[in-house]
């Protein structure tokens, strides 16, 4: 068992399961627990006597002396619910020093274990939008701060209260990934009770929810993973500072200082941040993957479901048209309408022609499991894919000939090989350009590589970022050295 749970005090506690007084207990505290919620931390004796003894009388049905509520106090004391001190300033005599001068506040314990039972009592709704998408917006505009900070200490500009105000940040930063996956999980475990549980909508309301996941899967999970790439790669220019190991050092003193966490914490910490977003760690990715997975699988059932229950509709809506007009049908017409009706499906050839009339296209052939324990949907054959291997084989030829082109002409410019800052990037779609270039560079292998006419080598550690002002956006990459390598 952990020491901190060994150490517990269990008196706190004793309220709940204290017999006929109990009731009156939860009363007192909860009176206690509403006025630290409206920011009032102490209250007089007899203002609180006034405040719980009718609520207390109607749910016992018997009288509350105030000889019974200075007892009960006095018991809440001693279990540590309650701390009590005396107010000095209405004191005017020796007859002033009672009870009634006491001023009571309910202990920090009591408080956060009322706050834990309330969120307990509080109904589970499901959910159908988050707000995992503003808490990046937050995370966001924290690391600015942190930026800003870093380049001012850059500069020469460290006082100690922005060093303070940076372990703040990092604090606040770590707190709202928590919040973040949090989010993200919840949401994930919602959309799968909902599609597990049977819900008695209409289809009005099926009508709603389903536009409102699917504008959530356009506005929220889109622009997520737009806002991903950015927080990640301004939080490697960070790693990658000319002053951050100074800088790391400077807030590790800060904090040994405040005796807030051990030596080395905050590093890790900033660590902790950018393997979060790294797209190679998998982290938000394993989120967002699950909550996009459970998020397609709700638009899909909801939307087969409204189509079949318009199809059950319209086909109601048919059977009740035919009705009527079968009450005013003569008997022959009926007849001859009910033989079409229940005529057997397997329809006879004609015979001048050979072949029946309207007829479908033969169904597909079905693959079926090898293992008969095994229950497993049947599927259609797969049909022969679009493009032959050659057609394929052109097409990546032809994309890696372009991205040649792209690197000779508008990053190179002539030259056999520059810096990444000499670059002439002007667009968002160079900077895609580049991204798939160094991507084609970093992850291309096979019989395809010899065709690719440059390199990129990464720059020292501790080089300056490349810092591009473009006309829709802003875009900084480590300064890679780019060098071509065929004449």
């Amino acid at each position: 068992m952990n020491q901190p749970f060994q150490n517990l005090n269990t008196d706190y506690f004793r309220f709940l399961t204290a017999g006929e007084r109990q009731r009156a207990y939860v009363v007192i505290l909860d009176c206690l627990f509403r006025e630290r919620l409206d920011y009032q931390t102490q209250i007089f004796h007899d203002e609180l006597y006034r405040k719980v003894s009718q609520t207390i009388e109607r749910e016992l049905t018997v009288s509350y002396p105030e000889a019974q509520f200075r007892a009960d106090i006095e018991q809440l004391i001693d279990w540590g619910n309650i701390n009590r001190q005396i107010e000095g300033r209405r004191i005017r005599s020796l007859s002033d020093n009672s009870l009634r001068r006491n001023l009571l506040n309910i202990t920090e314990e009591t408080f956060q274990l009322f706050r834990f039972l309330q969120q307990q009592a509080k109904p589970q709704k499901a959910k159908t939008v988050a707000r995992g998408f503003m808490l990046l917006i937050d995370f966001s505009e924290l690391l600015k701060e942190f930026e800003a900070i870093l380049e001012s200490y850059y500069d020469g500009d460290r006082p100690p209260e922005k060093l303070q105000r940076a372990l703040h940040l990092i604090e606040l930063m770590d707190s709202k990934i928590e919040e973040t996956v949090a989010e993200l999980t919840g949401l994930a475990q919602q959309l799968h009770a909902f599609l597990e549980t049977r819900n008695d909508f209409e289809p009005e309301d099926y009508q709603k929810l389903l536009a409102r996941l699917e504008s959530y899967n356009r506005a929220y999970l889109s622009q997520l993973t737009r806002e991903v790439n950015g927080l990640f790669l301004r939080l490697r220019n960070i790693e990658t500072h000319a002053c951050i190991d100074d800088f790391v050092g400077a807030l590790n003193r800060a904090a040994a200082e405040a005796d807030e966490y051990a030596d080395g914490a905050t590093r890790r910490r900033l660590d902790s941040l950018s393997v979060f977003f790294n797209p190679d760690s998998g982290k938000l990715d394993f989120y967002n993957n699950r909550v996009n997975s459970e998020l397609c699988d709700a638009i899909r059932r909801i939307s087969n479901y409204l189509k079949i229950k318009g199809d059950r509709t319209l086909r109601i809506q048919e059977i009740r048209n035919r009705i009527s007009e079968m009450t005013l049908a003569s008997a022959e017409t009926a007849c001859n309408w009910l033989n079409c009706l229940y005529s057997p499906v397997n329809q006879s050839l004609l015979a001048d022609e050979g072949t029946p009339n309207n007829r479908q296209p033969a169904p597909l052939p079905r693959k079926t499991t090898r293992h008969p324990g095994r229950v497993r949907a049947a599927r259609p054959v797969e049909r022969k894919k679009a493009m032959t291997v050659e057609q394929t084989r052109r097409l990546e030829r032809r994309n890696i000939q372009l991205i040649n082109e792209f690197f000779l002409e508008k990053i190179l410019g002539g030259r056999p090989q520059i810096k990444m800052c000499e670059a002439q990037l002007k667009t968002a779609a160079d900077v895609r350009q580049f991204l798939t270039g160094l991507k084609l560079v970093r992850l291309k292998s096979g019989r395809e590589l010899h065709l690719i006419e440059f390199e990129i080598e990464n720059p020292p550690k501790g080089t300056p970022p490349a810092r591009f002002t473009l006309e829709d956006c802003e875009f900084s990459c480590p300064d890679h050295l780019i060098r071509r390598i065929r004449q």
